[in-house]
């Protein structure tokens, strides 16, 4: 991140995890933007500077936003508030916990958050804005899309393909060449043996498959 200041946007639990994260990796972190939390109130020791407003009075280029929204299925918050600031020509900060085991040749794309415990295996892109959560596994040769969120402990196989938007449940497994599409959600604790579809749900031990309507 290069020294440059960040600013946390949203301290809920996911955003606490975030902090955390920046705090350890010896971030240069400015403060906290939050309506639910009082300006000047502290968090970890990092103050509260208010809410999104206070960033109107702030040049892009002079700090870097982290997105402490966590995401729940089926809500586009947390890729709302990415491109209302994108748009705004503001750039968001990629985070990597230290314990975190990163392989050669990976790319970690603009806002990714790889959390504590994680291990991304080689050859593996991690798309905008996306989250590998605690103790998650990503193995050699995966795809993870932009906006997409994979919950603590789960587990990517060799070459598994996330498209875009995708939700990945707590502790659910993908083997090996799996490709989740667009949107879809895969269950916590879910087994995936074979390709989820754009829209889909694919939930149990082994998933049953299911269109969203």
């Amino acid at each position: 991140m290069n020294n440059v200041p960040v600013i946390l946007l949203a301290a809920g639990g996911h955003g606490r995890v975030v902090l955390d994260t920046l705090l350890t990796s010896h971030a240069s972190v400015a403060g906290i933007l939050d309506a639910g939390h009082s300006p000047g109130s502290q968090l970890f020791g990092v103050e509260v500077l208010g809410d999104d407003s206070w960033l109107e009075g702030t040049g892009s280029g002079q700090v870097l936003l982290a997105n402490g929204l966590g995401c729940i299925p089926g809500s586009n918050l947390r890729i709302r508030i990415f491109d209302t600031w994108k748009a705004r020509h503001f750039a968001f900060a990629s985070i990597r916990h230290p314990s975190a085991v990163i392989g050669r040749e990976v790319a970690l794309h603009e806002g990714s958050q790889i959390m504590a415990g994680a291990v991304v295996q080689n050859r593996t892109t991690i798309g905008v804005n996306s989250v590998i959560n605690t103790r998650a596994s990503i193995d050699h040769d995966c795809q993870v899309g932009p906006h997409v969120f994979v919950g603590p402990g789960a587990t990517l196989c060799g070459n598994v393909h996330l498209q875009a938007r995708c939700f990945i449940g707590a502790g659910a497994t993908l083997l090996p060449g799996v490709q989740i599409g667009e949107g879809a959600i895969v269950g916590a604790g879910a087994v995936v043996t074979r390709d989820v579809p754009a829209g889909g749900l694919a939930k149990g031990n082994p998933a049953i498959y299911k269109r969203m309507d």
